[in-house]
């Protein structure tokens, strides 16, 4: 039986997104369900959320004409990466494969191309390719990585805050944000911070780039302070081409593009061959559905 729909499946931190499309990529049917990260659920909490969301975006067609790929964050270990191709070829489809979210990402950012994809979402990381090779620098996690990623900016905006409250300098601003988005006092909010773990600190990401918007200087520095470690990443990251391809910044923090292009580009030279896509990951997933056949 031949293949005539591609699902992809792209599991992040929060969320785990299901698109089902037609060989030619054209939607049909999406869903979007809790995280199957397997680290920190469990493998069978993982599954069972593949599973509901496969059930779901699949009802009425026969898995034997689809296929599928699935990036799931925290999905790249050995052993977890063969438990979860065990579950998807117990389904029935006609092809199916299965890696991480930053699979996805490679695959949106960068198609079929070599240069380098940067992930910038709660954590940072880079891949470069070239002649088929594929290099990581960075994405060490939250407790190593010290700049350019949403949990450092929220990191810096909660610092910031605090730091106006202890009268150590920080900004009034980012504070009277963050309290805003809390919906009270931050100083109450401190078990609620640690409780939320990094992805809730990323949260507060946002918060740096409106006060920037509002001329705020202690903003301004925070921005310009990530920006040179996301820059060293990606100068290193693009030291591993061998003809000076593209890097091309997807994830999260894309949304910001039009701030922190010139920041970055202020620490790598001005005609450095950067470019952003803030083309949905889950695309990135159905390109690898597709690449199956």
């Amino acid at each position: 039986m031949s293949i005539k729909y591609l699902l992809g499946i792209d599991g992040g931190g929060t969320k785990t997104e299901f698109l089902l499309t037609d060989i030619d990529k054209n939607e049909i049917r999406r869903a979007i369900l809790g995280t199957s990260n397997p680290v920190n659920i469990g493998i069978k909490n993982a599954k069972n959320i593949l599973r509901q969301g496969i059930s779901e975006i699949c009802e009425g067609f026969d898995c034997a004409e689809i296929s599928v790929f699935a990036g799931l964050a925290g999905g790249g270990a050995d052993d977890i990466k063969a438990e979860i191709s065990r579950f998807l070829g117990e389904l029935g489809f006609g092809a199916h494969s299965n890696g991480t979210d930053a699979d996805s990402a490679i695959a949106v950012a960068l198609k079929d191309e070599n240069g380098t994809a940067v992930i910038m979402g709660t954590g940072i990381i880079a891949f470069s390719r070239s002649d088929g090779g594929l290099l990581r620098v960075g994405g060490r996690g939250y407790m190593i990585d010290k700049g350019g990623s949403g949990f450092c900016l929220g990191s810096d905006a909660l610092n910031s805050a605090f730091e106006f409250l202890d009268g150590r300098g920080g900004s009034k601003l980012i504070l009277g944000l963050i309290e805003k988005k809390l919906g009270k006092s931050l100083e109450s909010s401190v078990a609620e911070i640690y409780a939320g773990g990094a992805m809730y600190v990323a949260s507060f990401a946002p918060v740096i780039f409106e006060a920037y918007t509002q001329g705020d200087a202690e903003a301004e520095r925070i921005i310009d302070r990530n920006a040179r470690e996301a820059a060293k990443l990606i100068a290193a990251a693009d030291k591993l081409l061998k003809n000076g391809e593209k890097t091309v910044i997807c994830g999260g923090l894309c949304k910001q593009k039009d701030i922190l292009k010139p920041f970055l580009l202020k620490y790598l030279k001005k005609d450095f061959p950067l470019e952003f896509s803030d083309e949905p990951i889950i695309n990135g997933a159905v390109l690898l559905a597709k690449s199956n056949i």
